[in-house]
């Protein structure tokens, strides 16, 4: 058996057992296994219907349902047996019923594959047999090739029988097999039958049953090594040998009951060496399109030197200046104990500004643009800058015309900018022209002129005396001298003023003294003016008291 060994933690490791004898077959286990025939070949044969040859030396001992045997039959309906077969077995080329079955006319100590009635009296040469290897791993081969049924001669049958040296075990490949249904139930049996008749196991289905079969492989498995785990007694595997991955320090035993009925035992501990422990520290890369990843390993409890074996073919317990991808590590220690590590190195997407929506400025020396920008990509959370000055919100308002430089940066560091312009529309201009005299009681034109070259909304104050309070060029005629403010707004709401002044002009004369005696000189007093309606003349001494009164304009 396998020797004691030391295993790392997580380990699997293939326990072996070798047996000096022939495994016991007091049962067996059915199983379908993959299509795999040995060659067709050996010593040809041929033989008469319903007849069988032998005995043949199987070259081995080999064991049949607890019982050794050294020679073997093969009979023209589809069996082999190890025994002498008895009266009545090879005329028997149908079965009666399925087996197991007692009856003295069903062939027992066989090994059926399939048992039906093919018809060897039509094929010359149509059976092998041939013993190949080496001991203890010998094999007997019986092969039917091409035999027709009886009664349905165009059916042809391929099968094989492969009788293997220690363990024991039975296989049974078919290239094609078919029953005749026109014949004697067409019916067929593929299975084992034991020396008495009581026990048989079957390919499940095909027990004296209808059935055809191409390209399968079957196996009649006897009880063979069955391994245990000493410590608690539980079954863990069979067969010559297991893999085993035990979390503590475990002893293994093995058992296996030879064709004789003795039983042997043997065992094997696998110790767990000391587990040793490895932290890791991992740098992913900082900005998109870097190199600047790391991976740190520090081992602790590992019994010798360390080894390291890295995928990118560095031997340090740490990588740098690693780019995105997958980086796997083998660490060793001295007692042969390898653990397997693997990290990822990432890389933030790409960060990027993109200009979501702007503004230009309205009216000229305005601040009412804005722009706002969309980042993505990066790692969040951003910082932005707005011309050097730094706050956190991606929409720029209340901006005056120029040149903008917009930056992000992501928690990481990592920048990107962009670049935008914001104009401002040509001053908007009113010129309400030079001011006009005109005489008490006339009027002038204003020709007022803008510089826009779209529609314009015009106001005037105050209004009185203007023709129009909503136009460029209204008359004025105002009663006396004004100051007039024009106001023009454009489609985009900016605004522009100037103001003229209309000087109202009074042409008239009034005498600065007068004598009323009645004496002829200089009675008559009178205001020369054109605008004139009427004139009320007080005269007052120098006590205040009135002593002229006249409401005529040319008094006397």
């Amino acid at each position: 058996m396998y020797q004691d060994t030391i295993v790392c933690s997580n380990d699997t490791i293939t326990l072996y057992a070798l047996v000096d004898g022939s495994y016991g077959t007091d049962e067996y286990t059915v199983q379908e296994v993959p299509y795999s025939p040995e060659p067709i070949g050996g010593i040809s044969m041929t033989m008469t219907d319903d007849t069988y040859l032998g005995p043949y030396s199987i070259g081995f001992d080999f064991c049949f349902f607890g019982e050794i045997y050294t020679q073997f039959y093969i009979c023209s309906n589809g069996w082999i047996s190890f025994v002498v077969p008895g009266a009545g077995w090879a005329t028997n080329w149908t079965p009666d019923g399925p087996i197991p079955s007692a009856a003295s006319s069903v062939p027992k100590t066989a090994v059926m594959g399939p048992w039906t009635d093919w018809h060897t009296g039509l094929c010359t040469n149509c059976i092998y047999r041939e013993t190949v290897g080496v001991a203890p791993n010998r094999k007997t081969i019986i092969t039917f090739e091409e035999v027709p049924l009886f009664s349905c001669t165009t059916y042809e049958g391929t099968f094989q029988f492969v009788l293997h040296e220690t363990t024991n075990l039975v296989e049974n490949h078919l290239w094609e097999v078919d029953v005749c249904p026109a014949w004697d139930l067409g019916i067929a049996t593929q299975g084992i039958h034991n020396q008495t008749g009581t026990v048989a196991y079957t390919v499940p289905g095909r027990n004296a049953t209808d059935w055809a079969a191409t390209d399968e492989s079957w196996q009649y498995v006897p009880s063979s090594i069955t391994w245990y785990d000493a410590g608690t007694g539980l079954v863990v595997g069979t067969g010559d040998s297991i893999d085993v991955s035990p979390d503590v320090t475990t002893t293994y035993v093995a058992e296996v009951t030879l064709c004789d009925g003795s039983t042997y035992t043997d065992s094997a501990t696998v110790t767990i060496a000391a587990p040793f422990d490895i932290d890791s520290s991992v740098q992913q890369i900082a900005c998109f399109g870097d190199d600047n990843g790391s991976v740190g390993l520090t081992v602790t409890g590992a019994s010798g030197p360390i080894t390291y074996s890295w995928s990118s073919g560095e031997t340090t317990s740490g990588i740098s200046g690693l780019s995105p991808g997958i980086y796997t590590v083998a660490v060793e220690e001295e007692g042969g104990c390898v653990v397997n590590l693997e990290f990822e190195i990432t890389e933030p997407p790409l960060l990027e500004l993109n200009l979501a929506e702007y503004q230009d400025i309205t009216c000229f020396d305005g601040n009412d643009g804005y722009i706002n920008m969309d980042p993505e990509g990066g790692t969040p959370v951003y910082t932005f800058f707005l011309n050097g000055s730094a706050g956190s919100d991606s929409n720029f308002v209340n901006l005056e015309a120029g040149d903008y430089e917009i930056i992000v940066q992501d928690m990481n560091g990592c920048t990107a900018s962009f670049e935008q312009t914001l104009t401002q529309p040509v001053e908007l201009e009113v010129d309400a022209g030079n001011n006009i005299n005109i005489p008490f009681g006339g009027s002038g034109n204003i020709n007022a002129t803008t510089n826009s070259t779209g529609t314009v909304t015009v106001s005037w104050l105050p209004t009185e005396g203007l023709s129009c309070a909503d136009c460029l060029d209204p008359d004025a005629s105002p009663s006396f001298t004004t100051t007039y403010i024009i106001t023009v707004t454009d489609e985009a709401g900016c605004v522009a003023t100037d103001e003229i002044t209309i000087q109202v002009i009074l042409d008239f004369t009034v005498p600065n003294a007068f004598t009323p005696n009645g004496d002829g000189v200089n009675d008559w007093f009178g205001i020369s003016a054109d605008f004139l309606e009427s004139v009320t003349l007080d005269i007052y001494n120098r006590w205040g008291d009135l002593v002229f009164h006249a409401d005529d304009q040319n008094t006397r």
